[in-house]
């Protein structure tokens, strides 16, 4: 009897000690991380880039370009840098802030390469000088003319900012812009710029082109009504 006590105070004690020891976790499968990244990847929303600028160039190269606008509210420095904007896009408040301001921008339009694209080329016509009744919605022709300065330029009188290609820049003499189309979505139209280089050389310029763009929602255009500003950010 008392050996089979003995027997059970063993087996106890030794029960006991096995219950104390740590239990040995498994360890854990190695992620995936090429699936992870595939996930991620068509997860991610694709946003579709929209053409925005042709441009033939004749002097002083030959050359032509077709440029995108993107969608996306964000885009990295020197990405997609065509664009549009114009102060009949903005809500009731806008307008009147830009008038009080003396920041009236009847339209803007801009036409740029990407940065990785060569020849670069970037350039604007817009119409600082001018009022929204000067420069209303709908198509029309407008002449491009030099920039006066300081004296400021005729109502209704377009000018080209700076002509960028490459390293050289160029003024704008002289030109046309025509709308086809310039309503509360986008605009659509073509353009023909001549002018001439500036600092570093003296090469003449011809560069015709077309365009057409949405609108832009946001910041100072809320009365844009274009969908295609409705894309993922």
């Amino acid at each position: 009897m008392i050996r089979l006590n003995r027997y059970f105070l063993l087996l106890a004690a030794t029960l006991a000690v096995c219950a104390c020891q740590p239990k040995t976790e498994e360890p854990e499968a190695a992620s995936d991380e090429s699936a992870d990244s595939a996930e991620v990847a068509e997860a991610a929303p694709t946003i579709a880039l929209l053409d925005a600028c042709k441009i033939r160039m004749t002097q002083p190269i030959a050359h032509e370009w077709e440029t995108k606008w993107n969608p996306a509210h964000s885009q990295p420095a020197g990405e997609n840098p065509s664009g549009v904007r114009s102060t009949h896009w903005g809500d009731a408040n806008e307008q009147k802030s830009a008038h009080e301001m003396g920041a009236v921008i009847p339209l803007d339009l801009v036409c740029g390469s990407t940065d990785d694209v060569k020849p670069e080329v970037k350039f604007d016509i817009t119409a600082f000088d001018s009022s929204m009744t000067d420069v209303p919605l709908g198509p029309a022709t407008y002449k491009i003319a030099p920039k006066a300065s300081p004296a400021k330029n005729k109502p209704g009188e377009f000018i080209v900012g700076v002509f960028i290609l490459d390293d050289s820049m160029f003024a704008a003499t002289s030109g046309t812009l025509t709308l086809e189309r310039f309503d509360a979505n986008g605009i659509k139209g073509s353009f023909v710029i001549d002018g001439h280089e500036i600092l570093m050389g003296d090469r003449p310029l011809h560069v015709e082109g077309t365009f057409e763009m949405p609108c832009r929602k946001g910041l100072l255009q809320s009365g844009c009504q274009s969908d295609a500003a409705e894309q993922p950010n």
